[in-house]
C-alpha cells in the first residue's frame, strides 16, 4: 500500500509543478524599435535581437521564416498582441513576434519591458508549459513579479529553448 501511494506520488507529482522562474533582463545594445503592447505593458525589442533569432530559428529546421524580418532600423514599429494562440493578425511580423521568436527573447531577457505607468521591469517570471499536442512547441507565459500580471503570451520552439543569441551582455 505504501508503494503505491509512492508510486502514485511520483506520476503525479510532475503534473503539479509549475517550470516557473525568474528571469533578469539585460541591457540591450541597440535601441529598442519593434513594440509590443500586450495587457497595459510595453515589450520591446531590437530588430538586431529579432535578426539573429529568426537566423537562430532556421538553423533549427524551420525553413519557413525568413532569415530576416526586413524591417528598417530608423523607424520604431509598434503592434498589438492579445492572450491566447488563435489570433487574426494584421500585420506579418505579429504571428512571427507571438509565435516563433518574442517568447524566445523574452527567455533570454532581450526585451525592455515598460508597465502602464511607464516604469522599466528588471525582472519577469517565465511560465513554459508543454503543448499537449506538440511536444516541439510549449506556451511560455510572463509576468510582471510584482503584480503577477500577464505581460507577454506567445509560443516556444523547443530546439530554441536556452540558445544563447550569441550577444555579450
Amino acid at each position: 500500500m505504501k508503494s503505491c501511494r509512492l508510486f502514485l506520488t511520483a506520476l503525479l507529482l510532475p503534473c503539479l509543478c509549475r517550470a516557473q522562474y525568474k528571469v533578469p533582463l539585460r541591457n540591450l545594445w541597440e535601441r529598442p524599435q519593434v513594440h509590443v503592447i500586450f495587457n497595459d505593458y510595453t515589450v520591446s525589442f531590437s530588430i538586431k535581437d529579432i535578426n539573429k533569432a529568426l537566423v537562430l530559428l532556421r538553423a533549427t529546421g524551420d525553413s519557413t521564416q525568413p532569415a530576416e524580418c526586413g524591417l528598417d532600423t530608423a523607424k520604431d514599429f509598434f503592434y498589438e498582441l492579445y492572450p491566447g494562440l488563435h489570433q487574426q493578425y494584421r500585420f506579418p511580423m505579429q504571428p512571427i513576434l507571438q509565435n516563433k521568436i518574442g517568447a524566445y527573447l523574452l527567455t533570454a531577457g532581450h526585451a525592455v519591458i515598460a508597465n502602464k505607468k511607464h516604469r522599466l521591469l528588471k525582472e519577469i517570471i517565465t511560465d513554459i508549459r508543454s503543448l499537449e499536442l506538440q511536444d516541439k512547441v510549449s506556451l511560455a507565459t510572463f509576468y510582471d513579479p510584482k503584480s503577477h500580471t500577464m505581460l507577454f503570451q506567445g509560443k516556444l520552439a523547443a530546439e530554441l529553448y536556452k540558445q544563447d543569441l550569441g550577444i555579450d551582455d
